[in-house]
């Protein structure tokens, strides 16, 4: 899924209400159905009127004031998988019929039939691609973003293997695109920063555990014990072992991990 649902409501704001400054930790997105007034998001004010749309993105301080009475539907979801939505205010189109997706998902939450959940995670995501496709020239502002997503991937998952032509895929890029752009954001090719990940990971096992050398090779991500101390040999001009026994010099004593 590319969101989650967080929250839904409708509400009538009577004229000349005011909704005090506020914001959430997740994605806002109002749908005015009737009325007009005026809102402030972060540091920019609009005007809007029924077919209106806002957009305000997690963490956003936000207010409005209505200047007749308005029939409001107010959306919340959470992603942190593609590039930040653009904030603002925006009126429906044909190709972007907000009344009736926003009505889709009160439904939903109304009926609450079978994998009511799933089916408004699945409601807010096509939404949520909805605008970015609504938008597509602001998307190209944020998409070397995607580097910082798949460094925070490689960080979380370098023990395992992974396919970093499909995480390239994942990006939007080719593999060699992505390579690129990643040696730039990051300093170093893919391969290599999660070999140097792996090898930190294991040189902290050396010096604190009494795991053998074999194990500690698995537990990093290493296909057999011979090609971890070969790369380990190639990047740090030492073996594992050896790098054990000076590290327990200059160190208390390595403890087991249970």
């Amino acid at each position: 899924m590319a969101a989650s649902f967080d929250f839904f409501y409708q509400a009538t704001r009577m004229k000349n209400e005011w909704i005090a400054p506020h914001h959430h930790p997740c994605y806002e997105l109002v749908y005015y159905v009737s009325g007009q007034g005026q809102t402030r998001i972060g540091k920019k004010d609009y005007s809007f009127n029924a077919g209106d749309y806002a957009i305000i993105n997690p963490s956003t301080i936000h207010e409005e004031r209505h200047e007749w009475q308005s029939k409001v539907m107010f959306c919340g979801f959470a992603s942190n998988v593609y590039p930040p939505l653009v904030e603002g205010i925006y009126h429906e189109t044909s190709s972007l019929p907000m009344g009736r997706l926003m009505r889709a998902i009160a439904n939903e939450l109304r009926d609450k039939k079978p994998f009511h959940k799933q089916m408004l995670d699945n409601l807010v995501s096509h939404l949520y691609l909805e605008l970015l496709r609504a938008h597509p020239s602001q998307v190209t502002e944020y998409r070397t973003d995607v580097i910082q997503y798949a460094q925070t991937f490689i960080n979380e998952y370098f023990m395992h293997k992974i396919d970093f032509r499909a995480l390239a895929a994942q990006s939007g890029y080719s593999y060699d695109r992505f390579r690129h752009l990643f040696k730039i954001k990051v300093g170093a090719s893919p391969i290599q920063y999660i070999l140097e990940r792996r090898i930190e990971h294991a040189k902290a096992m050396l010096r604190h555990t009494h795991m053998q050398v074999s194990v500690i090779a698995m537990e990093c991500g290493f296909s057999t014990d011979a090609q971890f101390c070969s790369m380990f040999k190639r990047e740090t001009g030492i073996t594992p072992i050896r790098y054990r026994e000076s590290a327990c010099l200059t160190s208390p004593d390595p403890v087991t991990y249970q």
